[in-house]
This record gives structure tokens, C-alpha cells and sequence, in this order.
């Protein structure tokens, strides 16, 4: 089965530098693209923090592609609960007929599983590269995410954590 391609909101690609684990955009995806305000924020906005070279450097190595959003009015619709990454993110998974993106904030994984498309975050991403057979310590990485201000339910990390 081919892996899935997906559109990338910039926590995800913040946090998983901060675990030195970006590269599991790679390893898990087939196909991997941002918006240009994702860039923007992540790489203009955010040089020198974590995310930015990590993203500049998968765009020259070609697996990750920044790619314009066409449909500014959907953008537009969607800025009254969304940021501008958040709302660009969600449009160009429609655009690009990709079923998934990749998410942290609770309001813009609303809004996207409301317009049909499914949500992964971080916290998903780790898992998924574990049932891949990937080596992740779930509860190492939740606490240095904690340290890096990731809200997490205390119910759902005691979930995660409770075999560790």
C-alpha cells in the first residue's frame, strides 16, 4: 500500500524538531507539502528556532514541498477561528485531494474533520511511526514536548504512558 501524502501545519513540524524527529515526515508519508504561510512562519518568521532549517532543508532535498494555496477566499472563510497556517493548511489538503493533515490545534482539527479530512498531530505521528515498528520512548518524547509548552490532557498522557 502506498503511504499517504498529507499537508503539514507548522507545530507539527516545530515539535517533531524539537524531538529530533522530523525525519518521520519522511518515513512515513508518501508525499508531504506545506503553504506558503507555514513556510513563512516556520522558516522566515522562525529562523534560528526549531523547524526552520529542518523545513528548508527537506524542501532542497525535494521530499517536502511548499506549494501556494489557490483558493484565498476559503482562506479568508476560515480565518474567523483559524490562523493563517491553520487555515491554509486545511485548504490545501482539499486543493491537492489529500485526505489528510497534520495538526496540533484543537479549533483547526475541528474545522478540518467538519470539511471531511482526517487529522493526525504529533502526538499521532509518534504513534503511528511505533506501530511501524519505528523505536519511540512515547513517554520521553511527551515529556520533552511538555517542556516545549504542548498541551496535553493529564488523562490522555497517563494513557499513553501507563506501560512505560
Amino acid at each position: 500500500m502506498a503511504s499517504p501524502r498529507v499537508v503539514v501545519n507548522a507545530s507539527p513540524l516545530i515539535y517533531l524538531s524539537v524531538l529530533k524527529r522530523f525525519h518521520l515526515l519522511c518515513d512515513l508519508f508518501g508525499g508531504v507539502y506545506i503553504p506558503t504561510a507555514v513556510y513563512e512562519e516556520v522558516v522566515v518568521e522562525g529562523s534560528g528556532q526549531a523547524g526552520g532549517q529542518e523545513t528548508q532543508t527537506a524542501i532542497t532535498q525535494g521530499w517536502l514541498q511548499q506549494i501556494a494555496v489557490q483558493d484565498r477566499i476559503a482562506v479568508e472563510a476560515l480565518l474567523d477561528e483559524l490562523h493563517l497556517g491553520e487555515a491554509e493548511a486545511v485548504v490545501l489538503a482539499r486543493e491537492l485531494s489529500v485526505g489528510r493533515v497534520l495538526l496540533d490545534d484543537h479549533a483547526a482539527r475541528a474545522k478540518a474533520g467538519l470539511l471531511g479530512l482526517s487529522v493526525t498531530g504529533t502526538i499521532g505521528i509518534l504513534m503511528l511511526a511505533a506501530e511501524k515498528g519505528i523505536d519511540i520512548d512515547l513517554k520521553r518524547d511527551l515529556d520533552i514536548l511538555i517542556q516545549h509548552n504542548f498541551r496535553v490532557a493529564r488523562e490522555l498522557y497517563e494513557r499513553l504512558t501507563q506501560d512505560s
